[in-house]
Formats: C-alpha cells, structure tokens, sequence
C-alpha cells in the first residue's frame, strides 16, 4: 500500500499523524493548514527554520497568503494534493470541513483512519526527521523503533 502513495501523498498522511485528532472526538478542529506545512517540509519544500517559523506563534496563517489575501501557489497545490488524498484514499485518511467546494485549509481538517494510522509510522523511515514545535504539541509521536 506504501508503494502506491506519491511522495506528497505520503508526506501528508505522515503530516497527518502528526497533526490530527483522534478517532475518538467528535468534533473537528482545524488543521489541514498544519499538515500542508509539515508535508511542505517533508518534500523539501520548507526549510527547517521556515516550518520551525510557522509553528513559532499561533498567528502563522499570514504565511499561507500572498498580498492580496490569495493562498500561495505551494499552499494551494498542496491543498488539492491533500483534497486529492481525501477523496480517492477514505481507507487511510477522512475530511472534516468543506472538502467539496473548499476555500481554505483553515476551514477543514483531516485524520487517519485505523490503517492511516498503522502506516504512517513506516513512511517516517523514508522522510527527514519533523521539527519540534514546543508551542504546538504534536497529537502523537513516533513509536520506538517507527
């Protein structure tokens, strides 16, 4: 199954882990902005002191948009990479929010399924190391050896 994910798609199941709730809450909180960031750093796409940035203070959405409140490019690719993984893979990962006409990845939210869960720690193996956000604890951590 790990073979038929594209980097990016495994960049955001592994984002995924980090950032969503559990399967056990009822509500939904907002956090595809979250992954988009971690998967944007998993791919090289942000450097570790730019995703470290991000997670510096609660405000860091500014860093989604350019200056006319339009989402970045890499933002909105990513998004619909990530909006593509909820649709065509409901076995690994589901959506919370809009993710028929999305707007936003502030306004949605994903988490892993029973079997999102059991391999995102085996895609760790395959992409660096995430950085510790100490203002934004992360829902999980890697098991040892994971």
């Amino acid at each position: 199954m790990e073979s038929l994910l594209s980097q990016i798609e495994r960049s955001l199941v592994l984002a995924t882990y980090f950032r969503s709730g559990r399967q056990s809450q009822t509500f939904w909180t907002s956090n595809a902005d979250q992954i988009i960031a971690i998967s944007l750093f998993y791919t090289g796409d942000l450097s570790v002191d730019e995703c470290t940035d991000r997670f510096a203070v609660r405000g860091y959405v500014k860093c989604l948009y350019n200056s006319s409140g339009d989402l970045l490019p890499q933002i909105e690719s990513r998004y619909q990479s990530l909006i593509g993984l909820v649709r065509g893979r409901s076995d690994l990962i589901e959506g919370g929010g809009d993710f028929d006409t999305p707007a936003d990845p502030t306004y949605t939210s994903c988490r892993l399924t029973f079997h999102g869960l059991q391999l995102a720690p085996m895609l760790a193996n395959d992409l660096p190391a995430k950085p510790h956000f100490p203002n934004w604890p992360d829902q999980r951590t890697l098991p040892i050896g994971g």
